[in-house]
């Protein structure tokens, strides 16, 4: 589960923090927005485990969640009652302007000290994945200094993401375009060696039986790539639609991907991945008929979750939609940066 990296990096991000005085921390609050794609409960039980023979140990971990709030044009801030309706509960109109519930925060740490002096303090301005959040950043400074688009491609097993990656590639690679791929898997090559059939440089990241790409992951198998021999550069999420949801690549364009064989109600079923997407990509269109696909009804889905996403419909076997997401992909717009709140460190009273 990625809520045992996340542990992980909240206790390393406090244990960092603390002051020499501190000799056992009591106490870490979080504050964990309904749409970041963590489970507190799984959340809880991993700090446990992470926190062993650590200064951390033994301390409580104090969950705030926080809800979804839309910023509507017509009616201003308002709480969704539901993470898979984004429609205004004021005026009822669809919108995706999300200006709270993805916190994934430190917000305060309380620790024992062995001096009679002031409570210590100091200011973190790094979130629970700050060690992913700055290497990401660093990754963007890259690809943009490169002129390289770079998309962070997130589905279930089985949706078809490989086959069209492949027909992708290879359209990028016949325009003459510098194209290359990033691929993560539990376990096995086999799908490196199906991209590089495109022409598309390409690469395996074998995970071990990790459930999501980190950016720590992404830079290492950079090592020895040009960027700017490159136009364009995908990676192959890990087939999962919960744990990539969290953790930032550096990618300006994040894709979510749903077949016709997986059910129209998907976006429903993970509305944090599907909101999350910048473009939703519907895959295998050439049975959609066969398999009695409720186009309509997928439409509305996506939609409901995401009213801003670019949706396409594709076909790897036809070509379908290939060339349109090569433009879209091309043509992504800077990744806006958010910021993150302060974080404080207070002794236990």
């Amino acid at each position: 589960m990625h809520e045992l990296s996340i542990a992980h990096a909240v206790i390393a991000t406090v244990v960092e923090a603390l002051p020499p005085e501190a000799e056992r921390v009591t106490s870490v609050r979080l504050r964990i927005g309904e749409l970041s794609g963590v489970v507190p409960a799984a959340l809880e039980f991993a700090f446990d485990v992470a926190a062993a023979d650590t200064p951390v140990a033994g301390a409580r971990l104090v969950i705030e969640s926080t809800p979804i709030v839309i910023d509507c044009p017509r009616c201003g801030p308002g709480q969704l009652r539901d993470a898979r309706d984004f429609r205004c509960p004021g005026c009822g109109d669809l919108c995706g302007d999300v200006v709270g519930g993805k916190e994934l925060d430190i917000v305060d740490v309380t620790f024992d000290s062995a001096s009679d002096g002031a409570a210590s303090s100091e200011d973190l301005r790094e979130g629970v994945l700050a060690k992913n959040d700055l290497l990401a950043e660093g990754l963007r400074a890259r690809y943009a200094a490169s002129g390289v688009r770079v998309s962070n491609w997130v589905s279930s097993p089985g949706s078809g993401k490989t086959a069209l990656l492949e027909a992708l590639l290879a359209a990028a690679v016949a325009r003459g375009l510098g194209a290359a791929s990033l691929v993560g898997d539990c376990a096995t090559d086999n799908d490196a060696k199906r991209l590089a059939r495109s022409g598309a440089v390409t690469r395996q990241i074998v995970t071990d039986g990790m459930c999501h790409l980190e950016s720590q992951m992404i830079s290492g198998h950079l090592e020895g790539w040009n960027l700017d021999d490159f136009d364009l550069l995908v990676i192959e999420n890990v087939g999962n639609l919960v744990c990539p949801t969290a953790y930032d690549l550096g990618e300006d364009t994040r894709v979510a991907l749903l077949s016709v064989t997986e059910g129209e109600d998907k976006p429903l079923k993970y509305p944090k991945l599907f909101h999350s997407a910048d473009v939703v990509v519907i895959t295998k269109t050439d049975i959609a008929e066969a398999v009695e696909w409720d186009r309509q009804g997928a439409l509305d889905a996506v939609r409901s979750v995401n009213p801003d996403a670019r949706i396409i419909e594709t076909s790897a076997r036809n070509g379908e939609g290939v060339l349109q997401l090569l433009e879209t992909l091309l043509a992504a717009p800077e990744y806006d940066r958010s910021t993150r709140p302060e974080v404080q460190l207070q002794e236990a009273p």
